[in-house]
């Protein structure tokens, strides 16, 4: 793993090694352009690493002759479709810090993992288990992606990055009407993934993938600020802590790195 939360784009590349092509989790975050999609499912803003499954892999994927197949299963049946797959087989089980991606690659008696790492992190990068300990990390329904052969279909990005800015703008406009407001101190954390995340987490760690060095560290300093609040009583506003008005700047700031890769496909488009 290269960056952070990257555990399902390490398990793409290794599904991809298994296909004889060698990359990683950050070119193929690169290539996809991954640090400039933002998307909003419901309520919730999501960008970057969170962007995952079928639907973005198959971004990277169909130029290059595969796509992602996905199937859910029951848990009760994860096993005996498991046992039975003549493929490596990406899923997600629970740990410690949250869910996390791997990739099925063979049975013995027991289920063996690739589990992607950071390096020298000292965690081990199988994974053997047994039924139960597999029943019990797994979700009541298991979403499981194969990689398979496809012609080859050049993908439009361009709708995406459009979309974006508006979901980017979006975002920090909710953002900073949340602030504006006092709530309960037990509220925060809730909007923590949904709403503060893609910009004030992910989206540090995307610029930071793609370069954007002085402006990831601009928004670490807005991320220390909500930090700093949620460690706290939580009393007042958060807008009291954290400023509004550089938050809009450097959205403002991301949108036009954003539009940037606009032009930037466009020119490339034949």
């Amino acid at each position: 793993m290269h960056f952070k939360a990257s555990c399902s784009y390490t398990a793409l590349a290794a599904l991809m090694e298994t296909a004889g092509i060698q990359t990683e989790d950050r070119e193929i975050a690169l290539e996809m352009k991954l640090p400039w999609l933002f998307v909003k499912e419901g309520d919730a803003y999501l960008s970057g690493p969170m962007l995952q499954g079928a639907r973005w892999f198959n971004l990277w994927l169909r130029p290059r002759g595969f796509r992602m197949s996905e199937v859910s299963v029951d848990h009760r049946d994860l096993c005996p479709y498991l046992r039975s797959s003549s493929r490596p087989v990406m899923l997600g089980i629970r740990t410690a810090c949250g869910k996390h991606a791997v990739v099925f690659d063979g049975y013995d008696g027991h289920y063996h993992f690739f589990n992607p790492t950071y390096e020298n992190s000292g965690e081990p990068t199988q994974l053997v288990l047994t039924e139960y300990e597999l029943l019990a990390s797994v979700d009541p329904a298991v979403v499981l992606g194969t990689l398979c052969p496809a012609e080859p279909t050049p993908q439009d990005i361009s709708p995406l990055l459009v979309s974006s800015v508006s979901v980017l703008r979006d975002n920090c406009a909710a953002i900073a009407a949340f602030a504006a407001q006092e709530h309960a101190p037990d509220v925060y954390p809730l909007m923590l993934d949904p709403l503060f995340r893609p910009l004030l987490l992910d989206g540090i760690t995307m610029l930071a993938l793609a370069g954007e060095y002085a402006l990831a560290q601009d928004f670490t300093t807005l991320q220390q600020a909500l930090l700093t609040f949620l460690r706290g009583p939580r009393t007042g506003t958060l807008a009291q802590a954290l400023s509004l008005c550089e938050l809009h700047e450097l959205a403002e700031q991301y949108v036009h790195r954003v539009e940037k890769q606009i032009s930037a496909v466009g020119q490339d488009a034949p």
